[in-house]
């Protein structure tokens, strides 16, 4: 058995790195305002006394379209998202304080897209901040951003995720439209390695038919 864990030892490390990394999807209903040009905002602040860096990617957008506006604050590169192009946000902190995308939308019947949080804010916590860093979805009617839409928060903000500064993962269905879930992928990697090394036990165990 020694020798079978050796052999898949590295399977078993690729799925502990991979749970360094914490994604979650998020799928939203908009078909009450299908058709409609609003705006999107995707936006990442670090909590007070944070002295650990986070990154957050949005991608593989699904839903609407994009409304031909895209602006950033703040340390932003790519996208825009919601026209397939993964935006990535951060690392923070950093000297802007809030860094966040904000791109015009043709909303569609529903949206989905990932949200993956990285860095040793989440890996490797010291514990130093004294507030959660804060990654936010906001959604408005309008495409200046003015008017939230499908949720009852008076900033916007329709769903949210929160890392505390124990890197504890934490999310918000704020809107009633909205659903946030951890994706399982690292758990089932790490089921197949398992089951991988059973069958390769059998295997190994069994009396040759030569």
């Amino acid at each position: 058995m020694r020798k079978i864990f050796l052999l898949l030892f590295p399977l078993l490390l690729a799925a502990a790195g991979g749970a360094q990394a914490s994604i979650l999807l998020i799928t939203m209903n908009t078909s009450s305002i299908d058709g409609d040009l609003g705006s999107l905002d995707f936006s990442l602040s670090s909590g007070a006394g944070s002295d650990q860096s986070l990154t957050a990617t949005v991608y593989q957008f699904v839903g609407g379209s994009y409304g031909g506006t895209q602006e950033t604050d703040g340390d932003v590169s790519g996208g825009p998202v919601t026209s397939g192009s993964a935006v990535t946000i951060g690392p923070i902190p950093d000297a802007f304080g809030l860094n966040d995308d904000f791109e015009t939308f043709n909303y569609g019947h529903t949206l989905t897209f990932y949200v993956s949080l990285s860095g040793p804010a989440l890996t490797a916590p010291d514990g130093s901040a004294t507030s959660p860093y804060e990654f936010d979805f906001e959604t408005f009617s309008d495409a200046a951003g003015t008017v939230p839409v499908l949720t009852p928060d008076p900033n916007g903000i329709s769903g949210k995720i929160d890392v505390s500064p124990d890197g504890v993962v934490t999310y918000s269905d704020v809107s009633p439209n909205i659903t946030i879930s951890p994706e399982p992928g690292t758990v089932w990697l790490f089921a197949g390695a398992i089951g991988a090394a059973f069958l390769l036990r059998r295997r190994i165990g069994a009396p040759s038919s030569r």
